[in-house]
């Protein structure tokens, strides 16, 4: 290979796969935990909804950007910088929090909206190019295409605003009227949605950097870092047992007759 040349890759289909039933499952599990936080935090068991929501949907966006960084699979040695890996997965869930606080903070507004989108999708793009600046591939430099980029971050503020819409409605007197099957299905076709939505912005956010090899014989050396196999073991077995806890705290709480997540209703579009 020539120096500068473009760094050969492929995309690991089953990681693609995996990556999109993370992002929806948790977009479901978001949702459902949506309709038990309400829009009353006085009492301890919304916030305790509201934390959950915020853990459930911030750890499965992040969990969703490292499978699919796994899925991208080069001709060189690949490591995550463990400090960069795990502040970015902090970030998520440090502005998704006050963002869903921004959301059920009053009646639901433009401007209110557009606030709690622009916080959770800040959260979610800071995430994600801090994630791929943990990405370490020795021997190469990283070339910014700025559409992509552009497009990535308009994606996640999107995708948030209508994630939060969703939240609101779910969390409102509507729902209460909803029969539990159309209940179930409107949160179903919601999560794939949103769930098709979070994977699109990372692959439009991978889009946006190109790898060029600028030290050929480092190029196979991997540097020191958490290594890809443990990553995917890790990510993968913390991301179902945290949605596991998710839902079996939801159906728990469904047995007792929801007393857990009794609320104050008050509608989406108050």
């Amino acid at each position: 290979m020539d120096h500068g040349d473009m760094l050969h890759s492929q995309w690991n289909t089953s990681y693609i796969v995996l990556s999109y039933v993370i992002a929806a499952l948790a977009s479901y599990v978001s949702l459902e935990l949506a309709g038990r936080a309400g829009q009353n935090f006085k009492t301890t068991a919304s916030r305790f909804w509201l934390i959950a929501q915020a853990l459930v949907l911030g750890y499965g966006i992040w969990a969703m950007h490292f499978v699919g960084m796994l899925a991208y699979q080069v001709d060189a040695a690949a490591s995550f910088s463990a400090g960069l890996t795990l502040f970015s997965g902090f970030v998520a869930v440090a502005l998704i929090y006050p963002a869903l606080r921004v959301l059920h903070g009053g009646p639901l507004t433009p401007a209110r909206l557009g606030l709690a989108s622009a916080l959770a999708g800040a959260g979610i793009v800071v995430m994600h190019y801090t994630g791929m600046a943990a990405y370490q591939l020795p021997g190469t430099e990283a070339h910014i295409v700025w559409f992509p980029l552009i497009a990535s971050v308009l994606i996640a503020v999107g995708a948030s605003a209508v994630a939060f819409y969703l939240f609101r409605l779910l969390s409102s007197a509507w729902a209460e009227r909803q029969p539990r099957l159309t209940l179930t299905g409107v949160k179903i076709g919601a999560g794939l949605v949103m769930g098709g939505a979070v994977i699109g912005m990372h692959y439009t956010g991978m889009a946006a950097l190109r790898y060029h090899i600028v030290d050929e014989l480092k190029v196979g050396l991997a540097s020191g870092g958490v290594d890809t196999s443990l990553l995917a073991l890790i990510v993968g077995v913390v991301s179902f047992l945290l949605m596991g806890l998710a839902v079996t705290s939801i159906l728990m709480d469904a047995g007792r007759g929801g007393d857990l997540g009794e609320m104050d209703f008050t509608s989406a579009a108050d």
